[in-house]
């Protein structure tokens, strides 16, 4: 692994070499997770929408919840109107 120095700014900020950025694929604008971790900074790259979607799966199989639809409030309500309608 490269070692690469950044500069930490007078109001905090770092800048991310160019090649490490390019790396993560990481472009302006884009949400970086910060973490502590014994005595070390570290920095996520934002995850990708399959390993999103994988992790809220996994958590809704875990409750055993995975592919049931909550009918209750409001949307209830409004999905019931629009049937009625005619609508979908």
């Amino acid at each position: 692994m490269t070692m690469t120095y950044s500069t930490i700014t007078a109001k905090g900020q770092v800048t991310l070499p160019a090649e490490l950025r390019r790396k993560l694929g990481l472009r302006p604008g884009a949400r970086v997770a910060i973490r502590e971790v014994q005595g070390t900074v570290v920095i996520d790259p934002p995850p990708d929408m399959t390993t999103v979607r994988a992790r809220a799966r996994a958590e809704m199989e875990a409750a055993n919840t995975w592919g049931t639809v909550i009918e209750s409030g409001a949307w209830a309500g409004e999905a019931a109107q629009k049937v009625t309608r005619g609508q979908s």
